[in-house]
């Protein structure tokens, strides 16, 4: 029997979302893991970060299809931010606070991934040049001319309620 996903409630679709953005954090940690397992911390680094490139100007373009994202100014570039797949994961928690004037703030408030590193004793995740990566192709997928600025980022010295802090500007 096929589950039709339009017949399905408006409140389990949205269980769903969060379970499939869930799955796919579950996935890349588990791809990370087993690749640092093998390779060291240095090469998973390397390739996550290839590999979080290559996937952010593929997620831009998905979400500005979806969504009809027809802008490439900072509103088009918040609106989309908000549909990151990893985002929208349970776990992650986010917040704009910044979207008026010349530039748009994006801050991870709450990190799953980090926190479970640290539960198993693996330390923070030096996660900044794979934030740059993905942040800097998602953005120029939105507009050639988005210029990014990490603020704050792992393994950047960061507050319990801030885990990383980005900053896009339009060149």
């Amino acid at each position: 029997m096929k589950v039709k996903l339009e017949e399905l409630p408006k409140e389990t679709l949205v269980e769903i979302i969060n379970m499939f953005a869930g799955n796919a954090l579950t996935i890349d940690g588990l791809w990370f893991t087993c690749v640092e397992e093998k390779f060291g911390l240095e090469e998973a680094i390397r390739i996550d970060t290839e590999a979080w490139r290559r996937y952010g100007s593929i997620e831009a373009r998905r979400i500005k299809k979806t969504l009809a994202i027809d802008g490439d100014d900072l509103g088009a570039l918040a609106k989309a931010l908000n549909f990151q797949v990893w985002s929208r994961a349970m776990g992650i928690e986010y917040e704009i606070p910044e979207t008026a004037g010349d530039k748009v703030i994006f801050n991870v408030t709450d990190c799953r991934p980090q926190k479970a590193r640290i539960r198993s004793n693996r330390g923070e995740f030096a996660c900044k040049p794979v934030g740059i990566a993905l942040f800097e192709e998602f953005a120029r997928e939105i507009n050639p001319r988005f210029k990014l600025k990490c603020l704050l980022c792992p393994p950047d010295k960061h507050p319990d309620n801030l885990w990383c802090s980005w900053e896009f500007t339009l060149d």
